[in-house]
Order: structure tokens, then C-alpha cells, then sequence
């Protein structure tokens, strides 16, 4: 009890707060330098947001949590909190530009929680008597919520932000080209489409267009109009009741015809816009890391595959394209993704994947958080092997066959190199700059690298002299780099808001553009021809394009610098804190009373309430239902708790009143992304229930082995139960679940064997065979077998009414399941499923219309709705 009890306490001990007017920022003691980039950005620039959003917030805490090489942050208007993870952004598909993450993130996140709890009226009085389920904000669709955010990340400088990329912009040109302008019913409903994250791109070109036709100062007004709304939920099923009032009164056009209204500005925008090349792969979705070895190339392919309803598995593999035939080949099927360029050096591929590792200052993860594998696989031999794992943020192969690789320095700005050689790896220098990529010849080291509050640059590193000489400065973002044996370096840069391929001469430093139209990154040039290969866009995603190579005289455009923050001007009062400022945020974030009859008569009536919160880091969560039973002259309390104070161990607890007491411990010894057993959870359950009668004891594991294409899982569990501790009766109980899965034809193949043996439990279990009814036995044992498969990809629906159907799926099963007495039963057939969603896309449903055979060859016909809850907020 005592060890136990000093963890409670260095637990309470280390959480540190940085406090002003109008942020509470919370901390772990190492993460001083990250809190207070944190807290410096959020008040420097949050005036904008009020001003952007017309919300004037009270103060809101801010979580600074450690994923590792993880990049990302969420709001929750729910519970009131930020939280920022904070490791900037690295190898990706689009040259976004974040000068400054700190303020990226910040700026983004605080947007979000501006806009979410403005409240006007009496929606603002039922939100401070009752809580975050009337902030009538919250009930709006993912593009008015995630387009507000990147719109206000674009503002802060002309260099920053998706909206200043160009990818965003171009993706809009390609559906305009192709024909298929995204309608407000695609946009709502995201469907598992090329982009991931369609609300954001939708969403901010939608919010750029208002801003140009309708003014920025339009969009307070909006969020006062419909923040004023409390009947607000109604606009989920129903906008005309709500959502698209509000749109009137502010723009004099419902968001159905502001929709058809951006449509036709953006048609005729890129009336002109067209993809420069042939295209030569048919792959869509993501293409990243396109790289030469003078024959072939190479490349990382993401893509998802619908295997069942609201289903998909992720296949990432790196192809080999062969150019005269323009045949591929997947060398390599992974199982998370790939977190750096991929680089070739004597006929061995490097490439480095997404891991995870334990003991990481955060709760968002459970304690873990992501670092790098590097592999070396030889192309001639096919042999692969792992050569080192670390946080990796970039890497190349020196001539000397050593590996030069980067990590961000701990708790400032800047980068380690390291150096790998002989299986041993050394720290070789330190840097005040942040180094995003690396490429190497045999004559130059070339590091795409940035100081604070700028895009990332490209240098030439020395390594003898420990110094990055600048190659080309300018306030945009280059990347995408690709060393030629001839000292040519050519990379991808945004130079005229659209991505094109360009080249530079190391010694002469002379520019030459290579792609003019559309969209174009990570070039490589393969042949004795010189032809240039590319990584292009269409509507269905990246695919690889090829034209002559011809470089032309490029003039790099006028242009004006960054302003950088002057932190300085804007020095507020800042006050130290510590645990006691994390207690203060588990107040109830809902507090609804209520009263509603006990049966039909109305003669008799509960009089109750219900309250949720938890704190702001999510280590605590907790939730109550009470009322009074009139006719039982007794209290109704049920309470819940979750809590992850001692992370990685995650406890819970639940109470009913005179009826039962649940707890559960839960303990993940593994958590891996790489392919074998990548996951294994201990857990022990316990329960007192009936009146607290029965007293159970439950302990066992979960585990799970994954591979590119197999899953195997298990479920084991061993309840009991002893007189000798209270419980009315001796028990001894054994449950199990395993299943494996496969991909197979774009389908999933599935077998599974539950089974339990529970003879002593008066509560008699039961098994479920398609086709019968709940066949009740004490001991049992079922196998199941079922391949699905997509049908038809439907995607159509309805704005108001809200519903959308997306696709449908097949499957055909076999059934089979014994009892204790020995007597089988088995049945045969095939499912509909159809994907079904409702209330702006948050609510999702799988209708299912069954067929079954039965043992004794009778026809049953069945039907189930299985219901899915989607948060908008995470």
C-alpha cells in the first residue's frame, strides 16, 4: 500500500501548471520549453481567434502530452480542454507549411474550442445551468467544424497552412476537371474516398470561398446566429430546422445553394486546370517516396480495402515499377506505415516504418508513443533486416556505406546527428536547426532544414566542419529531394501555391522549373532518355506521371518575409501551479435534470438528474444517473469511473444502488504495430451483483498477432466465484473467443471458435446460431466461418432528412455450435449489410437482412440493426 501510495503522489507532484487570464496549461515537469511554446502562441495570437470566431473565452486548460514522433492535437468542447502533442510534423504527401507547430497546433485547436462553445441567448443560459450538450455550435456538420480550423491556421501567415499549400487547392481543381465537384451530401458524410480527412479539405476551401464572396466577419455572425439556437440537435436529422435558417439569415441562401453557389466559383476557377503528363499507374489514393535507382523505381502505396461495413483494413506496401513495361510489383507488404523518404544505395532499399515504444508522458496513448524501424532490404537477394530502432526524424546512406540520421533534440528546438556504423550508432553533432530530410552523393550531403518560425529550406550539410551552408532561402516550403550522381538536386516546392517539380545545380546554384500544370512531387529521373517520373493527382488520389525532361530557366517570384511574433510586446502575468489546478477541471461538464414517468399510468414520476465529467488530462472520467423511485421509496444511483492515474494501467469502476459493484483492471504488456504479436492486455474483472449476493473474480488476456494480410486474436477470460469470500455460491468458469482473419479477393475471410464452460452459473450463458433462436446451455461451443465482400459502392442520400447510404455488402456463413448435452446445431446462408448514416455522418448504422438454413432444413429469414456512434471531436 505504501509503493502505491507514492505513486498517487509523484503522480500528483508532477503535473505542473502554467496559468494566465485566459490558459491553464498543464504539464509534465520535463515539458517546461514545450508548455511554454505552448502558452506564448495561444496568447499571442488569441485575439485573432476571437475575432474570427466572436467568442471570448474563459480560461481553458491546455494539455501538453508526448506521443513520441506522433504529430497531432484535439479540442474537446465537451470536457473543456486541449490537449497538444508535441512532436512536429514530418515526412508526408502535401508541403503544408508550419513555420512554427506550436502555433500551428495551437492556433487550430483553440479555433476549435472558440467556435465550438459559442453560445448566445438561451442556449447560453441552458449551457451554464446545464452544460456542454446545449452549446448549439457543437451540432453542426465536420466541414463547418474542421473548415473554420484550417481556415484560421491559414491566417497567421501566407506561408502556413493548408489553405497556403496548394495540395488543397489542387485537389479541388481535379474534381472540377473530372467532373466531380464534391456535393454536400459527400461532404458530410465522408466516405471512405481519396483524401482521408475530406471534412478539412471541403471544409476550408468552402470557408476561403465565404471569406471572398461574403466576408470573414460573416462567420461570427453565423456562429452568434446558430449559437443562439437551442434547439440546434434538431438541425443533425433535420438543418431546415436550424442549421440552414441560421445560413439564411446571414448569407440569404441555405448551404445546400451556398454549396451549388462554391461549385461554380471553383468551376470556374479551374476551368483551365489539367494534370501535365502521361499517367501511368491506376492506383489512386496515396503515392508517397517515389525514388530511382537509374532502372527502376520505387514507391510506398497506401490504400484502403472495404472488407464489411464501416471495415476497412489499410494495405501500405512499397512497389517496384518497372518503366518500359510499366508493370509493378510490391517488394515489400507492411504493417504500419512509412515514416521517412525511402533511399537506395547498392542495391539495397532503406526504409524506415512506424513503431511504438512504452514509457511516454501522455494518456492519450496509454503511455506509448511512435518511433521509427529502419530496414534495410537487399533487391537482388530479398533479404530483409531490421537494422536499428529510434526517432528517426530523417536519414541517407553515406558513401562509405554508414547511415547519417537525425532525431529532434529533447525539450528544445533543433536536431542530433547521429551517425550508424558497424551496428553501433554515434552522436556525431548538435543544431539549432530542425532537419526534415537528408539526401547524399558521393560529393554533397544536402539537409532540408529550418530555423524557428520558417518553412524548411534546403542547406548542404558538412560534416567534417559541422556546418549547414544555405542553398536556397525562401519563405516557402521545398521537400522531396532527389540527388542526381551529376550534382543536380531536384525537389518539390509551392512556389506559385501549386506543387511542381523543380531542379538546382549544387555548384552554379541556377534554378530550372520541370513541371508547369497541375500537380506534381517527388521527381526522379530514370533512363539514358532522362525521362522525369512524378507523383501526379486525380479525383481518386496520386498515381505516378511521366513526361520529357526538360528544365526551364526559372526566376524565383518576388516576395515578402514571414513576420515572426514578437513575443515581447505581448508579456502577460504567468503564474506557477500543480496538481491542484487539475483537481479544479473535474467539475461536471453536464448536470441535466430530469423528470419522466415511471409507467404509462403517469400517476407516479422519477425526479433525477445526470452528470459527466473528468479532468482535463482524461486521467479521470466519471458519470452519475440518480433519481428517486416514488413507488420504491428508494434512491436510484448508478456512478461510473475510469481512470488512468498509474498509465499504463487503466482502472474502472461502476456502482448501482443496493444492487452491484463492478471493477476492472486492465494492463497492456505489449502494444506493437510491426508485423507478430502486437498486442497483449492482462486484465482481472470483479463484480459484486445481485444485491450483492454473488461475488466474482474474473481474470485472463487478450492478445493479438498481426501480419499485412492475417489477424489472429484471442480472448480468454477464467471467472469464479467462492463461498468463502461471500459470494452464495463456488464457481468455476471458462470463456474463450479466437478468430483469424484474412484478406482474400478484396474480401474478408473470417474463422471463429467461441466457447465456454460455466456449470455452476445459475444465470444460464447462451449461443447464437444464425437461423435459431438463443439456445441456452451451461456449456458450449461454436464455430463459425463467413466470407464478405462489398457489392455495390451506393453513395447516395439525402440533406434533409440527414441520412446517407453508402455501400453494401455481401457475406455467406457457415454456423456450427454443440451444447452441454451433446445436441448440434448448425445452419447456412448469406447477409446483406448496408452502411447507413445519419445525423451529419455521427451516427451510423448496419442494417442487416439474413437468410439461414437450419440442421433441419428450414428457411429462416432474419433482421438486426446494429448501431455506431462517430465523435466529431477527436
Amino acid at each position: 500500500m505504501g509503493f502505491v501510495f507514492a505513486l498517487f503522489l509523484f503522480t500528483w507532484f508532477d503535473w505542473k501548471t502554467l496559468k494566465t487570464e485566459n490558459f491553464t496549461v498543464i504539464y509534465n515537469s520535463e515539458y517546461y520549453w514545450e508548455a511554454i511554446q505552448t502558452l506564448q502562441n495561444l496568447e499571442y495570437y488569441r485575439q485573432e481567434i476571437v475575432d474570427l470566431t466572436g467568442n471570448n473565452t474563459r480560461n481553458i486548460p491546455v494539455v501538453i502530452e508526448d506521443l513520441g514522433t506522433m504529430s497531432n492535437g484535439f479540442a474537446d468542447p465537451f470536457l473543456y480542454n486541449i490537449h497538444i502533442f508535441t512532436y512536429p510534423p514530418g515526412f508526408g504527401s502535401s508541403l503544408e507549411g508550419i513555420e512554427n507547430w506550436y502555433r500551428t497546433v495551437s492556433v487550430h485547436e483553440y479555433t476549435h474550442i472558440a467556435h465550438l462553445t459559442k453560445t448566445k441567448g438561451f442556449s447560453k443560459t441552458l449551457t451554464g445551468l446545464f452544460g456542454a450538450p446545449f452549446q448549439s455550435n457543437m451540432y453542426a456538420p465536420g466541414w463547418i467544424i474542421e473548415g473554420i480550423t484550417v481556415f484560421s491556421e491559414s491566417q497567421i501567415s501566407q506561408y502556413e497552412g493548408r489553405l497556403n499549400d496548394g495540395f488543397f487547392d489542387s485537389y479541388i481543381g481535379t474534381r472540377v476537371h473530372d467532373n466531380k465537384f464534391p456535393s454536400i451530401i459527400e461532404a458530410t458524410n465522408s466516405p471512405l474516398a481519396f483524401p482521408y480527412g475530406g471534412i478539412y479539405l471541403y471544409g476550408g476551401e468552402f470557408f476561403d470561398f465565404l471569406s471572398k464572396q461574403y466576408g470573414t466577419e460573416s462567420f461570427s455572425r453565423f456562429f452568434d446566429v446558430y449559437g443562439s439556437y437551442f434547439w440546434s440537435p434538431l438541425s443533425v436529422i433535420f438543418p431546415c430546422t436550424g442549421f440552414d435558417i441560421a445560413g439564411k439569415k446571414v448569407y440569404g441562401k441555405s448551404f445546400s445553394g451556398l454549396f451549388a453557389e462554391w461549385q461554380q466559383f471553383e468551376e470556374n476557377r479551374f476551368a483551365h486546370w489539367e494534370m501535365e503528363g502521361k499517367r501511368i499507374t491506376e492506383k489512386g489514393w496515396y503515392i508517397s517516396s517515389l525514388i530511382s535507382d537509374g532502372n527502376k523505381l520505387y514507391f510506398v502505396s497506401s490504400q484502403p480495402v472495404k472488407l464489411d461495413a464501416f471495415y476497412h483494413k489499410n494495405i501500405i506496401q512499397i512497389i517496384e515499377l518497372e518503366p518500359s513495361s510499366e508493370k509493378e510489383k510490391a517488394i515489400v507488404s507492411l504493417n504500419s506505415s512509412v515514416t521517412t523518404p525511402l533511399r537506395i544505395y547498392n542495391n539495397n532499399l532503406f526504409y524506415t516504418t512506424l513503431e511504438l515504444k512504452r514509457g511516454m508522458a501522455n494518456v492519450w496513448l496509454n503511455g506509448f508513443g511512435a518511433t521509427s524501424i529502419l530496414h534495410r532490404r537487399n533487391l537482388l537477394t530479398n533479404e530483409d533486416k531490421i537494422l536499428f530502432t529510434d526517432d528517426i526524424r530523417a536519414f541517407c546512406v553515406l558513401p562509405d556505406n554508414s547511415i547519417l540520421f537525425t532525431k529532434d533534440r529533447n525539450h528544445r528546438f533543433g536536431s542530433e546527428l547521429w551517425i550508424y556504423a558497424g551496428g553501433k550508432r554515434e552522436k556525431v553533432w548538435e543544431t539549432n536547426y530542425l532537419i526534415h530530410e537528408l539526401e547524399a552523393n558521393k560529393d554533397w550531403i544536402v539537409a532540408l532544414s529550418n530555423n524557428e518560425f520558417e518553412n524548411p529550406d534546403l542547406y548542404t550539410l558538412d560534416l567534417e566542419a559541422k556546418e549547414l551552408t544555405p542553398l536556397l532561402f525562401t519563405p516557402w516550403t521545398e521537400g522531396k529531394l532527389c540527388l542526381t550522381d551529376d550534382n543536380i538536386l531536384l525537389f518539390t516546392a509551392n512556389y506559385d501555391e501549386k506543387h511542381a517539380i523543380y531542379s538546382i545545380r549544387l555548384i552554379e546554384k541556377n534554378i530550372c522549373r520541370l513541371t508547369s500544370n497541375g500537380f506534381a512531387n517527388s521527381g526522379a529521373v530514370v533512363g539514358t532518355d532522362k525521362a522525369l517520373y512524378y507523383i501526379g493527382l486525380n479525383s481518386d488520389g496520386n498515381d505516378i506521371y511521366k513526361k520529357e525532361y526538360y528544365p526551364e530557366h526559372y526566376e524565383l517570384p518576388d516576395w515578402q518575409q514571414s513576420i515572426k511574433p514578437r513575443f515581447h510586446e505581448n508579456e502577460v502575468a504567468i503564474k506557477h501551479g500543480g496538481y491542484s489546478d487539475v483537481l479544479k477541471t473535474l467539475l461536471p461538464a453536464v448536470r441535466i435534470p430530469f423528470v419522466f414517468p415511471k409507467d404509462k399510468t403517469l400517476k407516479q414520476w422519477y425526479v433525477g438528474g445526470i452528470i459527466l465529467g473528468g479532468d482535463a488530462t482524461n486521467e479521470n472520467i466519471y458519470a452519475g444517473y440518480f433519481a428517486y423511485d416514488p413507488v420504491e421509496e428508494n434512491p436510484v444511483l448508478n456512478l461510473f469511473w475510469q481512470s488512468m492515474f498509474l498509465v499504463p494501467l487503466n482502472f474502472n469502476l461502476s456502482y448501482e444502488y443496493k444492487n452491484s459493484v463492478d471493477y476492472g483492471f486492465y494492463y497492456p504488456i505489449i502494444s506493437k504495430l510491426n508485423p507478430g504479436l502486437t498486442n497483449l492486455i492482462l486484465f482481472i474483472n470483479g463484480s459484486s451483483f445481485e444485491n450483492f449476493n454473488r461475488k466474482e473474480i474474473s481474470s485472463g488476456f487478450n492478445l493479438k498477432f498481426s501480419y499485412p494480410l492475417t489477424t489472429f486474436l484471442a480472448n480468454i477470460s477464467f471467472p469464479f466465484e467462492r463461498q468463502a469470500w461471500g459470494s452464495e455460491i463456488n464457481r468455476n468458469a471458462q470463456f474463450f473467443n479466437v478468430g483469424i482473419k484474412q484478406l482474400l479477393i478484396d474480401g474478408d475471410l473470417s474463422f471463429w471458435a467461441a466457447g465456454f464452460s460455466d456449470l455452476h452459473n445459475p444465470d444460464t450463458n447462451s449461443i447464437r446460431i444464425r437461423g435459431y433462436e438463443s439456445i441456452t446451455t451451461p456449456e458450449g461451443l461454436v464455430l463459425k466461418t463467413e466470407y464478405s465482400h462489398a457489392l455495390l459502392r451506393f453513395r447516395k442520400g439525402l440533406w434533409n432528412p440527414n441520412i446517407y447510404f453508402e455501400d453494401i455488402f455481401g457475406s455467406i456463413f457457415f454456423d456450427y455450435g454443440i451444447t452441454y448435452n451433446g445436441e448440434s446445431y448448425y445452419s447456412v446462408g448469406c447477409e446483406l449489410k448496408l452502411e447507413v448514416k445519419i445525423g451529419f455522418g455521427y451516427l451510423q448504422f448496419v442494417p442487416k437482412l439474413g437468410f439461414a438454413i437450419t440442421k433441419d432444413r428450414q428457411a429462416k429469414v432474419f433482421f438486426e440493426i446494429s448501431p455506431l456512434l462517430q465523435n466529431p471531436y477527436f
